[in-house]
């Protein structure tokens, strides 16, 4: 059978078998637009089912009304189509051909691309429009994405400050334009050398890291950081983009890198982040300078009550004189700790003030007599093995903070059932000296309170008077000063905290 028989053989078929042109609208189109170019309205367009299915809709969600079809198509889309089938009608050479916006079920754009034919009646007269609507959403997207590839590399190649380099797979140089050369200061031909000995030794893996990328996905653009060492010994920052060339075989043979310097914007980058945990600094110390004011002159306040009822209860004058000393040193210590607020009030207007240098041995010693009365009343055993002469590096309103809430917390949760014994002992590990303050109290239940064990108000007794935030006092005044705190207790036996003073901060 010639071509000529097998073309007539399909013509008798389609005019003879509806089931050709049913399979032509529904499988091959994605739409059939049908217009009755003599009525006076526009309801007797007609669209077929398959151009729901192409935007998306079912049989019963098909917009209702006379023209429903127009309730998804762009107005002035629709004008456009109007004036190409004016022209068609005066033109028969005018190609009908044109691109329509639909508004798909989801509410995203579906392009359609119309095709049209006239038909007309015995007479020769125009009576009917029918336009074959094909989907090229796909098409759309793909081309709007490379004209903006495009734009891009056509914004970067006009920068007269970008670099644009090649390498080999190998990372040789196979190719570096003018500004490179210029900005580096190479007074010599660099191709062939290799490009990883120009990049900071601490930036090469992160480096190398984003050419394996380039293996994995060649065709996408991946952006990187990479500090290298100019001419005049300084190092610059500068942001990258590296991509694969592919061979015919798909196969990548170079890596192309375009960059521009970034070193103002790393540097300013780094001021502000500077500046951020300058800020951070000061809020930590501003909400110890609260939590002091609430918690610690509390601790004091409840002493100096204790002291001015035994005072008043006092048998004779010996008593009397006794608890009249305690009342003293309890005022100084109170006085002391108003002195040490003023200085937090300094430290947050200038973060930089140095930390001072204290005799651990001798904060001790007056924590302990602020603490008299209450270490005299349970009789507790304090045995402290600290060096006299050792001195640590502290902010003195959180030193004073930490041993007051660790040492009084051993006072208030010791064990009813047996003496009290709190030790402190100190000792140095890596560049941290730990000071460990152990009880055999009441103890906690790690299991179930580890994780909130310094969380704000979290108590593990029933204490009336625990508040629950002298252990997250303790813990940010700590870490403020770069150290650590960690506690290991169990119930019944006891526990031990161990604090980090860092001597490098």
């Amino acid at each position: 059978m010639n071509q000529d028989n097998t073309a007539t053989e399909l013509d008798q078929r389609f005019l003879a078998d509806t089931v050709i042109f049913d399979f032509l609208q529904t499988q091959v189109l994605d739409g059939l637009w049908y217009q009755d170019i003599q009525a006076s309205t526009r309801e007797h367009n007609w669209v077929n089912p398959t151009f729901w299915r192409t935007l998306g809709y079912e049989p019963e969600q098909i917009p209702t009304g006379p023209t429903p079809w127009r309730t998804v198509m762009h107005p002035g889309d629709l004008a456009v189509a109007q004036l190409h089938l004016e022209a068609c009608l005066q033109d028969p050479n005018h190609s009908y051909d044109h691109l329509l916006r639909c508004t798909h079920q989801d509410g995203s754009v579906v392009w359609l691309r119309g095709q049209g034919l006239l038909l007309r009646n015995e007479q020769g007269t125009p009576t009917r429009l029918l336009v074959a609507l094909r989907n090229i959403t796909k098409e759309k997207h793909a081309a709007a994405y490379a004209q903006e590839i495009a734009n891009h590399y056509g914004l970067i190649l006009s920068n007269q400050s970008v670099y644009i380099v090649k390498t080999d797979t190998q990372g040789n140089y196979t190719y570096a334009n003018e500004i490179f050369y210029e900005r580096f200061g190479y007074e010599q031909d660099i191709i062939g050398t290799s490009s990883l000995l120009s990049i900071i030794e601490e930036d090469r893996q992160k480096c190398l890291a984003m050419v394996m990328r380039c293996f994995e996905e060649p065709e996408v653009g991946h952006q990187v950081i990479l500090r290298k060492l100019s001419s005049d010994n300084t190092i610059k920052s500068n942001h990258w983009e590296l991509k694969g060339i592919l061979s015919e075989q798909g196969e990548v043979v170079e890596i192309l890198c375009v960059g521009y310097d970034v070193t103002l914007l790393v540097e300013n980058l780094q001021k502000s982040q500077h500046l951020l945990d300058i800020t951070s600094q000061q809020n930590i110390r501003l909400q110890n300078f609260a939590y002091i004011i609430s918690h610690n002159i509390r601790s004091h306040s409840a002493n100096l009550t204790s002291l001015v009822q035994l005072l008043t209860e006092a048998e004779d004058e010996e008593q009397h004189d006794m608890f009249l000393q305690m009342l003293q040193t309890s005022t100084e210590k109170l006085a002391e700790t108003i002195v040490n607020l003023s200085d937090i009030v300094a430290v947050n207007s200038n973060v930089n003030k140095p930390k001072e240098s204290r005799l651990l041995k001798a904060e001790i010693d007056k924590t302990l007599e602020a603490l008299s009365v209450l270490i005299h009343q349970h009789k507790i055993t304090m045995d402290v093995h600290v060096p006299a002469g050792l001195a640590i590096t502290v902010v003195p309103a959180y030193l004073d903070s930490i041993l007051l809430n660790l040492i009084s917390n051993a006072v208030k949760y010791r064990s009813p059932h047996r003496p009290a014994v709190i030790r402190l002992h100190t000792y140095r590990e890596g560049g941290f000296t730990v000071l460990e303050v152990q009880d055999n109290g009441l103890g906690i239940d790690l299991v179930k309170n580890r994780a909130k064990l310094f969380g704000m108000y979290k108590t593990f007794h029933d204490n009336e008077d625990a508040r629950g935030v002298g252990l997250f006092i303790t813990k940010n005044q700590i870490e403020a000063m770069q150290g650590s705190i960690t506690v290991e207790s169990e119930v019944g036996i006891g526990s031990t905290f161990k604090v980090s003073f860092n001597e490098n901060a």
